[in-house]
């Protein structure tokens, strides 16, 4: 019986040893948590013993338990590198099928996939809770992969503008000097054949910005008998004057400023592409000539152009400044018993009968830490202190093995008696 009370001594100081082995290891490790082995006595019981001589038959691993308390946060740069400020775990898919495994981490070293899924080096998926654009979480019960676009939007040539200007009365050297122009002689390289001209926004069939600027020729100035003023107006897109399909676009204004004329769409031929241009709206004033409101119905496909991750874990993508829309927010999971966890690797778990089945909830509320983006939880483990507990492991091994040693003696010595 001695030999195996010296045996499982070995055994329990050699599981110690394998325990802090892993976890001096991986103290480089992110999102890491550290174990301890503990152990239990072994005692041989027997109905007839009296307890006074019960003697020990040695001990046992009882279990790991790992020390999950948090690890320091580093601040990386990274938008995606996240980190949980409080209790939980990030919850990963293992896979992009619908039946992989569900894993359960505290490190958060994210990036994006080539297909704008946010995965860790192991490939794991990211699951974030659904939401609307405007942010609203959907469900937090039911979660999905998070995938950022790296584009939104679908090309759409533009077909109208609606644009209203303010005409100076200083143009052409002020009310009283200004002079009616043909239209023949107008020519966008000579700014005396125009009083004022502007940049109208203009999409083509693939989405792209084209030169288009607008040109307000004078053609009829104001008089002592007529203060009202008049002005045809040109279209000239990629440096070529675009033909109006009405028989003219012209703007007329009474001798207050207000517009009386030109008040519906004025309708263009650029090519393939017809465009109607709405300028209602327009006034004359001695204030400096610009746009009031611009607007045009194209639409261009967007490139993402950064990514927002919120305390509250909702993930913000942004395309330029034009548009920001919520793609998900971050869920995070927690247990009834964390110990009944069961590591595969990459500092994941799986939940188990043990550790129960996982509750979700919304990063900072009540049991959920708290989102911090461009961070990361650094390894939990003690380095001064595992190399203290390798020491000891080291003593309990070496004494294990000197019982055994003496066990081995004596048994040797029992056999060596001669009658």
């Amino acid at each position: 019986m001695s030999f195996h009370t010296a045996l499982s001594g070995l055994n329990a100081a050699q599981a110690d040893i394998s325990v802090t082995s892993n976890n001096i290891a991986n103290v480089g490790t992110l999102g890491f948590h550290g174990s301890r082995a503990e152990f239990a006595d072994i005692y041989t019981n027997s109905p007839y013993s009296r307890p006074a001589s019960q003697i020990g038959s040695g001990t046992e691993v009882s279990r790991v338990a790992v020390d999950f308390k948090q690890g320091s946060l580093t601040a990386t740069g990274n938008v995606l590198d996240l980190s949980l400020q409080g209790p939980g775990f990030f919850q990963v898919r293992t896979g992009p099928d619908a039946g992989a495994d569900v894993g359960y981490t505290r490190a958060g070293a994210f990036g994006m996939n080539r297909d704008g899924f946010v995965t860790n080096a192991a490939g794991h998926f990211l699951t974030v809770f659904p939401t609307t654009e405007n942010g609203d979480t959907l469900s937090t019960t039911q979660t999905e992969r998070l995938q950022i676009p790296q584009q939104i939007g679908t090309p759409q040539a533009t077909t109208a503008v609606n644009l209203s200007f303010n005409l100076s009365l200083s143009n052409n050297g002020g009310l009283g000097t200004q002079a009616a122009i043909p239209a023949a002689a107008f020519d966008p390289a000579d700014p005396s054949t125009y009083a004022a001209t502007t940049q109208i926004p203009v999409l083509n069939a693939e989405g792209q910005a084209v030169s288009a600027q607008a040109f307000f020729v004078m053609s009829d100035a104001p008089d002592a008998l007529d203060g009202g003023l008049a002005y045809t107006v040109q279209l000239v897109v990629d440096g070529a004057t675009a033909a109006p399909a009405d028989p003219l676009a012209a703007l007329s204004f009474d001798a207050g400023g207000i517009q009386t004329g030109g008040l519906g769409a004025m309708n263009f031929a650029l090519g393939t592409q017809a465009l109607s241009i709405d300028l209602s709206g327009s006034r004359v004033s001695d204030e400096a000539f610009g746009a009031i409101a611009v607007s045009q119905d194209g639409s261009r496909r967007l490139n993402l152009s950064s990514v927002e991750v919120r305390d509250d874990g909702t993930v913000w993508a942004s395309f330029g400044a034009e548009r920001s829309l919520a793609v998900g927010q971050v869920a995070v999971a927690n247990f009834s018993d964390i110990q009944g966890l069961g590591s595969i690797g990459s500092a994941t778990y799986l939940a188990s009968r043990d550790s129960g089945e996982p509750r979700l909830g919304v990063p900072g509320t009540s049991g959920f830490g708290a989102v911090r983006s461009g961070s990361v939880e650094r390894s939990n483990v003690d380095l001064t202190e595992q190399l203290v507990n390798l020491i000891m492991a080291q003593r309990n091994y070496q004494a294990s093995a000197k019982a055994l040693e003496t066990n081995g003696t004596l048994a040797e010595t029992v056999l060596n008696i001669r009658s």
